[in-house]
C-alpha cells in the first residue's frame, strides 16, 4: 500500500538471487549510490566545518522542535477521532527523537503535497510524515538515515517451512497485485524461475488473503500491506529482506547540518535499542484492531 501522492524516484535494489535480471546493473546502480550518499555526506560536513546551524540555536534556546506531517495516513500519522488529536509511529518517533534531544515537539499538519514548500519556508524545522527519500532532491533538503523500509517483500503461509526466499519459488504459485511494483518484479523473476506461475489479485489485502487460504503459495506486497494483514488477520510471514527499497526518512534543511546530525544520533540508538521496532509493532497493531 503505498502513499498515493508519493511518486518515488529512489534507487532499486533488487534482491531476487542469482536470477536476478540484469545483475551488472543492480551492481552498477548500487555503487552509484554508495558514491552519492559519500557526496552528500562530503557536502553536509563541509556545511557543517563553516557555518553556524541557525535552526539548531533556535530549537536549542526555545527548547521546541517543530515537525511537519500530513495526517491521512495510518499507522504512521493520522487523526484520532475521540481526542482530535494526531497520533501515529510518526508521532511517536518525533517526540521520541524529542526526548533524546531534550526538547518539546510541536506538530504541524500539512498537505503531503506541500510537505516540501512548507520546510523551505521555515514553517517547520522537520519532515516526519512517511516521506522517501529522493535522491533527486539532494540538492534542496537533507535526509536523515532510514527508520522504516516499506519496499516489496515475500511473504508465505505462516506455517511455511521450505520457501525463505526468492529462490525456493521454483514450480510454485506466486501471488500479486495487478499492476504494481511487485507485479514487475514478478515477471522478471518469472522469466529466470523454473515453473513460476502467478496469479494477479486486484488488492494487496486480496493476495494476502488468497495466501493465507493456501490459493497461492507465495506472494509479493509492499511492507505496509504485509505487516497490516500480519495484525489484522495473521497467518502469514515475511520471509527474508525486502526485495526492493522504499525508505522513509526525515527531511530538514540543507542549512541544518547540526539538526540532521542530532536526530541521525537518536535514529542510531532508538535502532538499537530497539524502540524503532517497538513502534513498528505498536501502530500496526493499534491501527489494525
Amino acid at each position: 500500500m503505498r502513499r498515493p501522492k508519493i511518486a518515488l524516484r529512489g534507487l532499486p535494489n533488487p534482491r531476487l538471487g542469482p536470477g536476478s535480471p540484469d545483475p551488472g546493473r543492480a551492481k552498477l546502480l548500487a555503487i552509484l549510490a554508495l558514491a552519492a550518499i559519500a557526496l552528500v555526506s562530503w557536502f553536509v560536513l563541509a556545511r557543517l566545518g563553516r557555518q553556524e546551524d541557525e535552526t539548531w540555536a533556535r530549537i536549542q534556546r526555545e527548547g521546541l522542535m517543530r515537525v511537519g506531517m500530513d495526517a491521512s495516513w495510518p499507522p504512521f500519522e493520522y487523526i484520532d477521532e475521540a481526542t482530535g488529536q494526531i497520533v501515529g509511529l510518526d508521532v511517536d518517533l518525533a517526540r521520541a527523537i524529542g526526548q533524546r534531544l531534550g526538547v518539546e515537539v510541536e506538530l504541524v499538519n500539512v498537505g503531503f503535497d506541500s510537505l516540501y514548500d512548507a520546510l523551505y519556508v521555515g514553517r517547520f524545522d522537520a519532515i516526519v510524515s512517511a516521506l522517501p527519500y529522493d535522491p533527486l532532491l539532494y540538492g534542496d533538503v537533507a535526509y536523515s538515515i532510514s527508520y522504516f523500509n516499506a519496499g516489496q517483500v515475500l511473504v508465505v503461509r505462516a506455517d511455511e517451512t521450505e520457501i525463505s526466499e526468492t529462490n525456493g519459488l521454483s514450480g510454485k504459485r506466486l501471488g500479486i497485485e495487478w499492476g504494481s511494483e511487485g507485479d514487475v518484479l514478478a515477471r522478471r523473476l518469472q522469466k529466470k524461475t523454473k515453473g513460476l506461475e502467478l496469479e494477479n489479485y486486484m488488492a494487496p489485502q486480496d493476495v494476502l488473503r488468497a495466501l493465507k487460504e493456501d490459493e497461492v503459495k507465495a506472494a509479493i506486497v509492499d511492507a505496509v500491506s504485509a505487516y497490516q494483514f500480519i495484525a489484522t488477520e495473521g497467518g502469514v510471514q515475511v520471509v527474508g529482506d525486502p526485495l526492493t527499497d522504499e525508505l522513509y526518512v526525515i527531511a530538514v534543511q540543507l542549512d541544518s547540518p547540526l539538526l540532521l546530525k542530532a536526530i541521525n544520533e537518536a535514529l542510531v540508538e532508538m535502532r538499537e535499542d530497539g524502540t524503532l521496532e517497538r513502534l513498528q509493532e505498536k501502530w500496526f497493531r493499534v491501527v489494525s484492531n
